[in-house]
């Protein structure tokens, strides 16, 4: 097992944009739902479209951190898109010192200024 100063220093952190995310959603099914329409008409005038659109919502997607696992409830994650805030989570595998930790979850989850 590695010291924990070398273990610190691999931590990495990826950006969630929840406003992002949600626009990515609903472009994402929008994209679905035109490529459903081209398979039951049977056009690829529909299809090709919401491929476009799909793979524009991925994209956009992924700008968002829509893959990311995030804290909070259905209630946060509104006031969230409706802000437009941003925040930083470790990556996975990520380590951090114990204190770290132990001061985050103080911060998080324990504080009364909620």
């Amino acid at each position: 097992m590695a010291p924990e100063s070398q273990r610190a220093g691999s931590e990495t952190t990826h950006t969630v944009r929840p406003r992002w995310t949600w626009v990515a959603l609903l472009v994402m099914l929008a994209g679905l739902v035109l490529i459903a329409v081209g398979i039951i008409v049977q056009s690829w005038a529909w299809v090709v479209p919401g491929l476009v659109v799909l793979a524009i919502g991925g994209g956009t997607a992924l700008y968002g951190g829509f893959f990311y696992d995030v804290q909070g409830g259905p209630g946060s994650q509104l006031r969230e898109v409706v802000e437009g805030g941003e925040h930083e989570f470790p990556g996975a595998g990520s380590m951090r010192r114990q204190g770290e930790v132990e001061r985050d979850v103080r911060e998080r989850w324990l504080s009364d200024d909620d």
